[in-house]
């Protein structure tokens, strides 16, 4: 019977000290910074040098939508110390809820690093670096199966007049074609390409323009997916999708070793911009590391890593120097022309009643478009 109890006693132990240690570094230790994000995005490589340099341990979840995170940021308490919400529509409409807490500048030194472009993008549709910092960034375009592509429309320029063409894109449906599962990523770039002056636009009236338009081409699509783009055009299930850059690229890398070709292109017409933003809850209950934490990822050396191990650009001066070149030398998955980023283009941001209408309709809309029942 002793032998019994010291038995169970050796095998509990264990289990009741890694609980412990689990209480304490979840809910009770002031060393730790408990994060909210995609998944993937941070590599281990700076989970472990941040708690090298500081002593202070990362907690991170992963959430896979923005309605979830949005969920835990309007309640009481959400428990997290930084967050990576998507900047259109949400962070910026979170933004004016007052869901972000200010940011001490003195606590960000390296907040510095984000001029540019894209932050005078972020500042022009409702963003503000005062709460939050947009660090994540990509472009939306079209990636395709080169040599299947070359066979079935030789010598045809992939742009818009491809994908939005009903006699081309009807070549292309037996060898599958993937659209994105949300209207974000789409509805920019049918405005682009039928260049609709931005100055004289009914947002509303807009959504029923841009699915008429698409209803056309509704019978070739195969397939509404923002996550499978790698597996589809590996696999042959898909020729062609419409994607973002970082898993455009993921695709490309894998495609040379199984001797196949992947390009991606930003239409000239101009592609779709996205941006990830890194913000601190109110209520947040550890304010001081987040600040450690944030200033930590816009190091240009620590940014990079994320690009090197995800593709997911950084919106970080002079992290260019440490990027991989097989990243860099892909221009149009990592691009640095003035000319094409400042045709790249935002979505809307919900930061007035007008606006938010517009989310309304187009994400009512374009859940009937899906569904194959579009009726204009």
């Amino acid at each position: 019977m002793k032998r019994m109890r010291f038995l169970t006693l050796f095998v509990l132990c264990p289990v009741f000290i890694f609980t412990l240690n689990w209480i304490r570094i979840h809910w009770i230790s002031e060393n730790v910074v408990h994060v909210y994000g995609w998944y993937g995005i941070i590599p281990r490589t700076i989970i472990s040098k941040f708690k090298e340099e500081t002593g202070i341990d990362i907690v991170y979840d992963i959430f896979d939508n923005n309605d979830i995170l949005e969920a835990k940021l309007l309640a009481k308490s959400s428990g997290y110390d930084v967050v990576f919400p998507s900047f259109i529509p949400y962070a910026a409409r979170q933004l004016a809820m007052g869901a972000y807490q200010k940011f001490d500048l003195n606590l960000l030194p390296n907040l510095r690093n984000i001029d540019g472009i894209l932050t005078e993008k972020f500042e022009q549709n409702g963003g503000n670096r005062n709460y939050l910092v947009p660090l994540f960034w990509g472009t939306i375009g079209i990636a395709y199966e080169k040599n299947v592509i070359a066979k079935i429309l030789p010598g045809v320029e992939i742009d818009y007049n491809t994908l939005f063409a009903p006699k081309k894109l009807k070549k292309l449906f037996h060898y599958g074609v993937s659209f994105p599962d949300e209207y974000v990523d789409i509805f920019p770039q049918i405005k682009a390409h039928l260049y609709k002056d931005a100055k004289k636009e009914d947002l509303v009236s807009d959504v029923y323009e841009y699915c008429r338009y698409l209803s056309r081409i509704r019978p070739f699509i195969t397939k509404f997916s923002s996550s499978t783009i790698t597996a589809d055009l590996l696999s042959g299930d898909a020729c062609i999708a419409i994607g973002s850059s970082d898993t455009s690229w993921r695709a490309m890398k894998i495609a040379k070793e199984v001797n196949k070709e992947i390009v991606y292109v930003i239409p000239k017409e101009g592609g779709i911009l996205w941006l990830d933003c890194i913000g601190i809850p109110q209520n947040a209950p550890h304010k001081e590391n987040a600040h450690k934490l944030i200033n930590f990822l816009l190091r240009p050396e620590i940014a990079a890593q994320i690009t090197n191990h995800s593709g997911i650009l950084v919106n970080v001066s002079n992290a260019r120097d440490f990027i991989k070149k097989e990243i860099i030398d892909e221009d149009q998955v990592y691009p640095t022309d003035p000319n094409v980023l400042v045709r790249l283009k935002l979505g809307h941001s919900s930061k007035n009643t007008e606006e938010m209408k517009y989310e309304k309709v187009a994400a009512r809309e374009w859940a009937r478009f899906k569904m194959n029942a579009y009726l204009g």
